[in-house]
């Protein structure tokens, strides 16, 4: 359930109507979604932080001039979490054989 309301949350800023209320809801969405992802980290529900982090990029994105800092977390983000899926799936599948 956490998974699902932390997924459909990250939509919401869809529903703005233009840029002046687009940035505000990625900013409030994206620092919640970061925020639940540290409480379930426990619970490997880390795919939360980026779309948390997503939602942030998307909120320097819509500044006058973005520069490159979006392209460049949008690339950390991308590889942090290939990186933190294959740590998962590794120790996931091992796990039966490691006893």
């Amino acid at each position: 359930m956490p998974m699902i309301l932390g997924s459909l949350s990250a939509a919401v800023p869809l529903l703005a109507r233009d840029s002046t209320d687009f940035r505000p809801a990625c900013l409030v969405f994206g620092c919640g979604l970061l925020a639940f992802s540290v409480l379930v980290l426990p619970y490997r529900m880390f795919t939360l932080a980026p779309a948390g982090i997503v939602l942030l990029t998307a909120a320097s994105c819509t500044r006058p001039e973005p520069g490159r800092l979006p392209l460049l977390i949008g690339t950390l983000v991308s590889a942090t979490t290939l990186g933190f899926a294959g740590w998962d799936i590794g120790t996931t599948w091992t796990a039966p054989w490691s006893q």
